[in-house]
């Protein structure tokens, strides 16, 4: 018997997933981020999708991990601790690595392991009233892969702050580093996300898979190779489009 729920619908080129854990904010569960990142997968293969829109049940966008896991993974090895810690982290790769751009309202509160899952999204875009912060130290818990993904985005003085004051960071300190695409009034939060989902979906699908494929690439790589063969790719396919 689970205890979230995650749907899928199509519409078009666009693909819209639901969680819904929202009476524990959006906490995750080993299961519940399966079933998520399994449902992410599945709406990104489904063509002609080119844009997925991610919506998070309720007031939070997510409240970390549920606490509640964490006695039972006390209960292993330092070895078993560390491996599940990482297979949670790996899960997020998978989202990162979607051949299709995320796009998701960022509302309410983001909180360890939903820090993770935020750097994970393509375009976040963010209430004006959403906050972030790494409460870990105050349960006497270093914090695991959200550590690593933060310090490959933020300014090491922010990690630092929001690692070991516990600090809340706003939603202009989310736009400032960049973890965040824009932010809206929370009003019009909804609207944005729609336009700006619209505005993805309008363009030919495998120029947006081109693209997000060589966005990812190049930085993972650091050079410019991936979007030279890109652009080339792009540029080859609309002359035979329009030749054809």
């Amino acid at each position: 018997m689970t205890d979230h729920r995650v749907t899928v619908e199509t519409a078009g080129r666009t693909a819209t997933v639901r969680f819904d854990r929202a009476d524990r904010a959006n906490c995750f569960t080993e299961p519940a981020l399966d079933d998520l990142v399994v449902a992410l997968e599945a709406a990104a293969a489904t063509p002609p999708v080119s844009v997925v829109r991610l919506e998070m049940a309720g007031r939070h966008f997510c409240a970390g991990w549920d606490t509640r896991e964490f006695g039972r993974l006390a209960d292993g090895s330092a070895a078993e601790i560390e491996a599940a810690l990482a297979a949670n982290d790996d899960r997020l790769d998978r989202i990162r690595h979607l051949p299709v751009p995320v796009v998701a309202a960022v509302r309410g509160r983001v909180a360890g392991f939903g820090a993770g899952l935020l750097a994970s999204l393509h375009l976040p875009v963010a209430a004006d009233d959403a906050s972030l912060t790494l409460p870990e130290v105050g349960f006497g818990i270093s914090p695991a892969g959200v550590l690593h993904a933060l310090l490959q985005r933020l300014p090491r003085t922010a990690v630092n702050l929001l690692v070991l004051s516990g600090d809340v960071a706003d939603a202009d300190d989310l736009l400032r580093w960049g973890l965040v695409a824009t932010v809206r009034p929370a009003e019009l939060l909804d609207g944005e996300v729609t336009r700006l989902v619209d505005r993805l979906a309008a363009h030919p699908g495998d120029v947006v898979r081109t693209i997000a494929a060589a966005t990812r690439a190049v930085a993972e790589q650091g050079t410019a190779a991936a979007a030279y063969a890109a652009a080339a790719h792009s540029i080859l396919h609309g002359q035979r489009e329009e030749t054809s």
